[in-house]
C-alpha cells in the first residue's frame, strides 16, 4: 500500500522523533512511504532518520513554481475556490485563516506529487496545517485521509470539526484527548473518532541493574517549554540539597525559549554542581544511554499552563519506561492513562515538595525502584508496543481507505 504521510518536520530536524519511531515501523511492513513535511530544515540531526530520507521529499514551505500553480488552480480548479470558501468559514480567528493560507501553495503542489504516484491514503500527525494540507490534498485528489491529534492541536482547534467530517477516520493518542475532541465536535462523528496510543520498542535487552554509582543520574528529555514544568524540578533540587542529600546529578535534554530563563534560575539557587541543561541530544544517543545503564531516573514535572495547555502521553516516559528505568511525572493530561497502578510515580503537578519527596523514595529504595522498574515495562508491552500500534493503525487505513 502506498501511503504518505505529512509531518511538521521529520525525517529533518530535531523534533517528532515518536512519529520517526512510527514510520519506521511502517517500513518494516514492507508499506511503500512517502514522507513530506510541511517545513523542514535542511539538517538531519536524528541518525535513525537517515532511513527515511529515501521516502522524503523536501520542499520548502514556498518558493517559485508553488506560486505559480497557485495561480493557474485559481483559474482553472473551482475545487480550489470551494476550499478556500471552507477554510475561511471554519477558521474561527484570523491567527488561524493566515497560518491555513500560508500553506495552500504547496499544499497544491503535494497534490499533483500524490496523484503522479498513485498514492492511496494521505494521513498527517497533528491537527494544525499539516492538517490542513492533508485535507487540501484530499479535496483535490478525492485520496482518502486520516489524521492523528496530539495534544496542543486540539487545543488549537484549528477546524476540526470540519476536518473531522472530511476524513476517514481521526487517531487521538489518549482517552483524555479523545473527551476534548468530542467537546469541540459533538458525538455526531463518535465512531469515526479512534484511540492509538503512540508506541515505543519493546523487545529490547534490559541489562542487570548497574553496581551503585558514585552519584545518581535523574534526566528531564523534554523542550524547555512551560508546559514541561522545568522550574519544579529545579525547586525539588534545590529543596533536596537544603535537606542534605547532595548524591545526584540532573540533565535537561533539550532547546526551547525557556533555556536563558531556566539556567539564571538554576544559578540563583546555586544548584550548578547539580543541574546542567545539555541541550537536544540525538535520539540514538538516549537510547543508548538507557541501554547502558547510565540514567537511573526520568521525570517529566509537566503542567497545565494557564492558557490550558498541558501533555497528551508523552514518549519520552514510555522510551525510559521500555528501558527499565523508573519515572515520575505529574497528574496532567493523559499521563494517567500511561503511570496508573504503579507504572511510575504520578505526582502533583507544580508541586517541589511532592517532587523532592519522590525523587528521594527512588533514591534510596532499590525494591520499589525495581518494582517501578517491572510494572512500567510490563505497562510499556501491553498499551505501548509499536509494533502492536502500528498494526492497529494501519489496519484503519487500510479497511478506510
Amino acid at each position: 500500500m502506498k501511503i504518505v504521510y505529512i509531518t511538521v518536520e521529520t525525517p529533518f530536524g530535531k523534533g517528532e522523533t515518536f512519529i520517526l519511531e512510527e514510520m519506521l515501523e511502517l517500513k518494516k511492513r514492507r508499506i511503500e512511504l512517502l514522507v513530506i513535511p510541511r517545513k523542514p530544515p535542511k539538517e538531519v540531526f536524528h541518525g535513525d532518520a537517515n532511513e527515511l530520507l529515501e521516502n522524503s521529499i523536501w520542499l520548502p514551505l514556498i518558493d517559485f513554481r508553488m506560486v505559480v500553480i497557485f495561480f493557474v488552480a485559481l483559474l482553472t480548479k473551482v475545487a480550489l475556490w470551494k476550499i478556500l470558501g471552507v477554510i475561511l468559514i471554519h477558521s474561527r480567528n484570523p491567527l488561524i485563516f493566515i497560518k491555513n493560507l500560508s500553506i495552500i501553495p504547496k499544499a497544491i503542489f503535494i497534490a499533483g506529487i500524490v496523484k503522479k504516484k498513485n498514492i492511496e491514503h494521505i494521513h498527517a500527525h497533528w491537527g494544525s496545517t499539516t492538517a490542513t494540507m492533508a485535507y487540501i490534498v484530499s479535496q483535490l485528489t478525492n485520496i482518502p485521509w486520516s489524521f492523528t491529534l496530539h495534544r496542543w492541536d486540539i487545543k488549537e482547534n484549528n477546524m476540526l470539526k470540519e476536518k473531522v467530517k472530511s476524513a476517514k477516520f481521526v487517531r487521538c493518542i489518549s482517552e483524555h484527548g479523545k473527551n476534548e475532541l468530542f467537546e469541540i465536535v459533538g458525538g455526531n462523528y463518535r465512531e469515526k473518532i479512534k484511540v492509538v496510543y503512540m508506541g515505543v520498542e519493546t523487545s529490547i535487552r534490559i541489562d542487570e541493574f548497574p553496581k551503585n554509582k558514585e552519584k545518581f543520574t535523574i534526566i528531564t528529555p523534554a523542550n524547555l517549554v512551560e508546559k514541561k514544568g522545568h522550574k519544579y524540578l529545579i525547586d525539588a533540587c534545590e529543596i533536596l540539597v537544603n535537606q542534605g542529600i547532595k548524591n545526584f546529578q540532573c540533565f535537561f535534554y533539550g532547546t526551547g525559549p525557556l533555556k536563558g530563563e531556566l539556567e539564571n534560575l538554576i544559578k540563583e539557587k546555586k544548584l550548578i554542581d547539580y543541574i546542567t541543561i545539555q541541550g537536544a541530544i540525538p535520539h540514538e544517543n538516549l537510547m543508548k544511554m538507557y541501554k547502558n545503564r547510565e540514567i537511573d531516573m526520568v521525570v517529566l514535572p509537566s503542567i497545565t499552563t494557564s492558557n490550558g495547555e498541558l501533555e497528551g502521553i508523552p514518549v519520552s516516559l514510555m522510551e525510559a519506561m521500555a528501558y527499565g528505568i523508573p519515572v515520575i511525572s505529574t497528574n496532567t493530561g493523559g499521563i494517567p492513562e500511561l503511570l496508573s497502578n504503579g507504572a511510575g510515580i504520578i505526582v502533583e503537578e507544580k508541586s517541589p515538595e511532592k517532587l523532592a519527596e519522590a525523587i528521594h523514595k527512588i533514591m534510596k529504595d532499590k525494591d520499589l525502584r525495581r518494582e517501578l522498574t517491572e510494572r512500567g515495562l510490563q505497562r510499556i508491552k501491553k498499551d505501548f508496543n509499536i509494533e502492536k500500534n502500528t498494526k492497529i493503525l494501519l489496519k484503519l487505513i487500510k479497511e478506510l481507505s
